[in-house]
């Protein structure tokens, strides 16, 4: 995350002060990096009555998100987007993952939709805000590097109900923006599958979580966008 800032603040800094004027109107492709940081609980499954928070598996993650859309005008835009989040597995929560016989990996797939609207430009910055909703995929892996150990994937899935999105864009050429950008996702697990590999044998338990809860990852990133 520091050094997409950094990267961004470099390229502003050497463009000229005259930005390039965006097109009207068109297709915009979109590529987000940054970190985002875990905040809430998981839910209840059937199994347990421990609502843990997400925090406790997966302290944060590097998103690789990509959104297309089409720019109506110079305010409006409406798309869709998907990310792939690599996480960072909180080894001070997870005693097992220390040990050295286990392999612990976490991810975050979201997809949705979302729209943005352009604010009146201030000096060389065009701001927006945006909103989006969707759904999210996140897995948490336990595997024995031993041969012939067990091998666990658990993956919570439910709905994001909101995406809240502001940024502002930097138009360093005529068909390429950069924008850094803050974003909260708030969302909830409904549904619980794990599946367990072990000696030959594959066991998957699908589970409706008995009590919900929200949850949310707060991202600080950069956005490059392009208008073919």
């Amino acid at each position: 995350m520091t050094r997409a800032i950094v990267l961004a603040t470099t390229i502003l800094a050497a463009t000229p002060a005259l930005a390039a004027e965006a097109p009207a109107s068109g297709i915009e492709l979109g590529l987000r990096f940054g970190y985002a940081f875990a905040a809430g609980n998981r839910g209840i499954p059937p199994d347990t009555n421990n609502d843990a928070a997400v925090s406790d598996f997966v302290s944060g993650q590097f998103p690789l998100w990509l959104d297309a859309g089409y720019r109506f005008n110079h305010q409006f835009y409406a798309g869709a987007y998907f990310q792939y989040g690599f996480g960072v597995v909180n080894d001070d929560r997870q005693d097992v993952c220390r040990n050295v016989n286990f392999d612990c990996s976490a991810s975050d797939v979201r997809l949705g939709i979302m729209g943005r609207y352009h604010l009146p430009p201030f000096s060389q910055l065009s701001p927006w805000v945006g909103l989006g909703i969707g759904y999210e995929w996140g897995t948490f892996s336990i595997h024995q590097t031993l041969a012939g150990s067990t091998n666990t994937d658990s993956t919570w899935s439910g709905f994001e109900f909101a995406n809240i999105q502001l940024g502002a864009d930097y138009q360093i050429a005529q068909r390429i923006a950069l924008a850094p950008f803050f974003s909260v996702s708030i969302g909830q697990y409904g549904h619980r599958t794990d599946t367990t590999t072990g000696n030959n044998t594959t066991l998957t338990m699908d589970d409706d979580l008995v009590r919900t809860s929200t949850h949310e990852w707060i991202l600080l990133g950069v956005r490059f966008a392009f208008t073919p």
